[in-house]
């Protein structure tokens, strides 16, 4: 009788998933990007600009769907995949080529990163602004916890970078990037 109980038991677990290379993969490019202060930009993220020599050129601005920014007097530019510092060097180069500067100084600034996105048995799923260093369980938190039909061990991360809508099973430890999609499914019952 009792052996019966503990099959039921045991049955009623969620399994722990196959370890794969997936599950102990590296963290991602985007990651690791974020860790060396190399951060690309890309749509959803912000920056500011600040025009020491016009602060009416100055101003924030959002990147668009299209990776694209509109700087006061410098018209549309495409933003999308590039550093600030390499940002800062284009827009220097647009403002003396047009002649509006002779010697522009200007910095820019990344004033908040495209939010990542969780979905699945978590109690308040969606968009949330990202946090520099978060990790999965601290995005959970941040989404309201886990329900109580959630399986922690078979958490997924779909990349802001990967390719063909790859996911990787991750761990409660595993840092998040800005724009990733967690997903947190049901237990198996």
């Amino acid at each position: 009788m009792w052996a019966l109980g503990a099959l039921l038991a045991l049955g009623a677990c969620d399994p722990q998933p196959p370890m794969s290379t997936k599950t102990l993969q590296q963290p991602s490019q985007v990651t690791q990007t974020v860790r060396m202060g190399e951060y690309r930009v890309a749509p959803g993220d912000k920056v500011r600009v600040v025009v020491l020599s016009d602060t009416e050129l100055s101003g924030d601005y959002e990147v668009d769907s299209t990776g694209v920014i509109a700087p006061r007097m410098a018209g549309r530019v495409s933003v999308v995949g590039m550093t600030t510092a390499e940002i800062e060097a284009m827009l220097r180069d647009r403002y003396r080529a047009d002649g509006l500067l002779r010697n522009p100084k200007l910095t820019v600034d990344l004033t908040a990163r495209r939010p990542f996105y969780i979905h699945g048995e978590v109690s308040r799923p969606g968009p949330f602004p990202y946090v520099s260093g978060i990790n999965v369980v601290q995005a959970v938190t941040i989404a309201g916890g886990y329900t109580r039909r959630a399986s922690k061990t078979r958490i997924t991360v779909k990349r802001f970078n990967s390719t063909a809508g790859e996911e990787e099973t991750v761990t409660e430890d595993t840092p998040v990037g800005p724009g990733d999609v967690i997903f947190v499914p049901e237990r198996w019952f």
